[in-house]
């Protein structure tokens, strides 16, 4: 079957999980990037609490402070979302039979699956603005030491210190993290989505099918990624922010050697926090450009 435009249904799905995608991520970046800062900065040691980290920043940089480092974000953000979205469109297609009624959910270990397969190539795409934005928000009063103004200033000091490798360091740890949360994040989603759907609510209500339920849906999936993989954040953190070359397995054993298995999940709240609004908001556009290319014929 071809769309108006000559395209299969297939490439269909992928095009309009590329585009919702990238609205979805501006949203994100908009929404969440103060929370992500915060996350940075405890995770780091650069404050002890979400509480002391929100004080500080605000008194000594404004709403600056907690804004550090979205430059980059707000434009590679959309970019990054419809990479992700669309490349797991693309494995889920690969991996369903053509057979497939479309109109039923897909099993959640399909959908699993999908996200294990997506995190090689989405890793490899967001490495190096994420090794960026660490090192720009961990600085500031209060924080480490000044010297890096800007996402070019980061990239042309990240070269000319480390190389072009410079900018894939965390690549390990961000995949595992991947490989672990991607499967939670999008079956969360499925299944919250799944049971909203089935409610009376749904059937009678339009504003909950499309709103309620990718605001929900989005919500859970950001928890259910965020529980699952979240000392593998916490060693990405600090392989990027060290301004020497670190190993993640030598980040892990120093951590928990010297602080335990709570030091894994310093920042956690301030990361669900966050979760919150980033994935409600991305699902959010998501859907809604789900429905409005779907609705126009595409």
């Amino acid at each position: 079957m071809t769309t108006k435009d000559g395209l299969s249904e297939d490439q269909m799905r992928v095009l309009r999980r590329f585009i919702g995608g990238t609205v979805g991520g501006v949203l994100q970046a908009i929404t969440a990037h103060p929370f992500d800062t915060i996350k940075s900065r405890v995770q780091n040691g650069v404050f002890p609490s979400i509480s002391s980290c929100a004080k500080s920043t605000w008194q000594h940089e404004g709403l600056y402070g907690f804004y550090r480092g979205v430059t980059p974000l707000l434009v590679l953000n959309g970019i990054f979302n419809s990479i992700l979205f669309s490349l797991n469109q693309f494995m889920m297609n690969f991996i369903t039979p053509a057979d497939f009624d479309h109109s039923t959910p897909q099993p959640l270990w399909r959908v699993a699956a999908a996200a294990q397969l997506t995190a090689p190539l989405y890793v490899l795409a967001i490495t190096p603005a994420e090794r960026v934005k660490v090192q720009l928000q961990v600085q500031g009063k209060g924080g480490a030491e000044t010297e890096i103004k800007g996402p070019i200033a980061c990239v042309q000091y990240i070269l000319r210190t480390k190389g072009v490798l410079g900018l894939l360091e965390g690549y390990t740890p961000t995949l595992m993290s991947r490989l672990v949360g991607l499967p939670f994040y999008f079956s969360g989603y499925q299944m919250t989505r799944n049971t909203l759907l089935a409610t009376p609510l749904a059937s009678s209500n339009s504003a909950f099918r499309e709103v309620a339920i990718p605001l929900a849906g989005g919500t859970v999936a950001g928890i259910c990624f965020w529980t699952s993989n979240y000392p593998f954040d916490y060693v990405k953190t600090q392989v990027q922010a060290s301004k020497t070359k670190v190993s993640p397995i030598q980040v892990a054993k120093d951590t928990f050697r010297k602080h335990g298995i709570k030091a894994f999940y310093k920042g956690y709240s301030a990361c669900i926090l966050r979760s919150i609004p980033a994935n409600s908001s991305v699902w959010l556009g998501i859907e809604l450009t789900n429905r409005f290319m779907t609705s126009n014929g595409w």
